[in-house]
């Protein structure tokens, strides 16, 4: 699967309707997640919380 998820254009240009926040823009990473199923040498991350079987 070599898809590429893009995010859609912003509907409305915020800083055309509030030039004062201009100064404030940033460049943001959007992420876009996809199901998994990782394993013991994987990331928990987004996935099942691998917690140690001695601890409480």
């Amino acid at each position: 699967m070599n898809a590429i998820f893009t995010t859609p254009p912003r509907p409305v240009d915020v800083t055309a309707l509030f030039p004062e926040l201009a100064p404030l823009a940033r460049t943001a990473t959007r992420l876009h997640p996809r199901p998994g199923s990782p394993t013991v040498h994987d990331s928990s991350v987004g996935g099942p919380l691998l917690w140690p079987a001695d601890e409480p």
